[in-house]
């Protein structure tokens, strides 16, 4: 149920997603390696950099930076914040826009760093912690991330738990939050961002319409809650993603 002043608006996927879905399996085997070789040049011309290694970054943060492109969140005040880092590679790509845009504007990256800490359910009973454990395969969380974004100067960490830090910026461009995710972390990293969050400025979510269902219920009821505070919503369907932009000045 979408508890919203009006349907959020569904962000349909690109045009290299829908021919990837129309390919025959025998012709994208062939295409395959060959778009390996090619993504990194054809990476850093579309964003200014390379991408980071292959299988930290489990969300696709190009479609956030593709949605801040679109919608001028990059030049809203504020800094940046994520919460739920995992292994970086989200972090590297953020950082990494800011500084091809030459920008002053900060990633302020909250994560525990400890894998075990989720053990939320999905809807197959499995925990948020056994699936981040099973990605990681054993390496260190912190290893990963602290090898992901070295050097990266307007990147700011926070290791602790999200219930309990306070942002160190006056003010939020955007956010990304991928965190904890029983509804009581839901519901407290989204008001720890919206009370900073500058007008225009987007909050977004991961897992929205999929396979945690206290997440999306959750953020249904805090839109309503905060419903005459909020422009306007859009979904990633594809990518289970919710941005809520708030309302401009």
């Amino acid at each position: 149920m979408i508890c919203l002043s009006s349907v959020p608006n569904v962000l349909y996927p690109d045009w290299s997603t829908k021919l990837r879905a129309l390919m025959p399996r025998s012709l994208q085997s062939v295409i395959r390696p060959i778009w390996r070789a090619a993504r990194p040049a054809l990476y850093r011309a579309r964003y200014g950099f390379f991408p980071p290694p292959d299988g930290i970054d489990l969300v696709g943060y190009e479609t956030l930076i593709d949605f801040m492109r679109a919608k001028g969140v990059f030049g809203v005040p504020g800094d940046i914040v994520e919460i739920g880092a995992f292994c970086g590679g989200g972090t590297y790509k953020l950082a990494r826009s800011l500084l091809h845009l030459r920008s002053s504007k900060r990633v302020i990256a909250v994560d525990c760093f400890d894998v075990t800490f989720d053990n939320t359910q999905c809807t197959e009973g499995i925990p948020m912690s056994q699936l981040y454990a099973r990605c990681l395969g054993g390496r260190s969380q912190m290893e990963m991330f602290c090898k992901v974004t070295r050097g990266l100067q307007n990147v700011v960490v926070i290791a602790a738990d999200s219930r309990r830090v306070s942002l160190p910026t006056d003010a939020v461009c955007f956010a990304f939050i991928d965190g904890n995710h029983a509804p009581d972390y839901v519901r407290n990293d989204f008001l720890l961002v919206w009370e900073k969050l500058s007008p225009g400025g987007v909050v977004a979510f991961h897992d929205y319409g999929y396979d945690l269902p206290m997440v999306t219920s959750t953020l249904d009821d805090l839109c309503a809650q905060h419903r005459s505070e909020i422009q306007e919503s859009y979904v990633d369907a594809q990518k289970h993603i919710l941005f809520i932009q708030k309302m401009r000045g």
